[in-house]
């Protein structure tokens, strides 16, 4: 949960860096609100993630050696890989399309 939000928090970012910059282009100036809607909007759901994240490790505990927890961490990371990326690739399209 916790890499499944780090993408979010990316997503995020590179959706709000890029309204931020399609604004200053089209009006010559920064958005009002400087975009935080959209900060806001976007943390919300990525600190929910996390705190699942925290629940479920409470829940499950962690596991008896290092090397097992560095091996459940790699998985995580391939797990979450195609998701994140399926993030990046909406946001990629958003941004595209609104060009």
């Amino acid at each position: 949960m916790f890499v499944f939000a780090a993408g979010w928090i990316i997503s995020v970012g590179w959706l709000w860096a890029a309204g931020f910059q399609q604004h200053v282009w089209r009006k010559g100036a920064p958005p009002p609100d400087y975009g935080a809607p959209i900060l806001i909007l976007g943390v919300v759901p990525s600190i929910a993630l996390a705190l699942t994240g925290v629940a479920i490790g409470r829940w499950t505990g962690r596991a008896p050696a290092s090397d097992l927890e560095r091996r459940e961490w790699w998985h995580a990371f391939w797990w979450a890989l195609v998701p994140n990326w399926l993030l990046l690739t909406t946001v990629w399209v958003m941004i595209n399309e609104s060009r």
